[in-house]
């Protein structure tokens, strides 16, 4: 009977559905499958700030907070900030992907490892993981402009005016 109840917790471990990460604990690991067919791991990552953002190609508020994600990049640099743009599953046409990808500098991502998805279905959603790889956001739904880049400004020390350190 043991050897039976053992097996079903098992079972039932194997199918349960894995908790999204949530704000203050520490970001679980992940691989990235970009568009392109090469993977990225967040181990890679450390010590940078991450951002994960679901999008989808006919959602506006997505095409908006992308642009600012892509300012985002620009400004602070690859090596301080990585961004991934995750293709919410919606099978985006590969011609609409092929145009997105070419228009920013955030990669563009097919798919990434659990426990990482929209929350509640909503696109965006958009996870912030500090360069400690503590996630400090998490957000269903477009963040308000500019607030994006506050805290990644804030993340980083830098002051409004610029890449000072605080």
């Amino acid at each position: 009977m043991q050897r039976l109840f053992g097996t079903c917790i098992g079972v039932l471990a194997a199918i349960a559905p894995v908790a999204s990460p949530r704000t203050g604990e520490q970001a679980p690991a992940f691989t990235v499958q970009l568009y392109h067919g090469a993977t990225v791991d967040s181990h890679s990552l450390a010590g940078r700030v991450v951002i994960l953002n679901f999008w989808a190609s006919w959602c506006g508020p997505c095409k908006r907070e992308l642009a600012e994600l892509d300012a985002v990049l620009a400004h602070h640099g690859s090596a301080r900030v990585a961004v991934f743009a995750i293709d919410a599953g919606t099978r985006t046409e590969p011609r609409l992907l092929d145009r997105q990808a070419a228009a920013m500098r955030v990669p563009i991502a097919t798919a990434i490892s659990a426990p990482y998805r929209p929350r509640g279905g909503a696109v965006p959603t958009t996870w912030l993981i500090d360069p400690r790889g503590r996630v400090v956001a998490v957000q269903a739904g477009a963040f308000r402009p500019g607030e994006i880049a506050r805290l990644v400004d804030a993340l980083l020390g830098v002051t409004s005016a610029g890449d000072t350190p605080r």
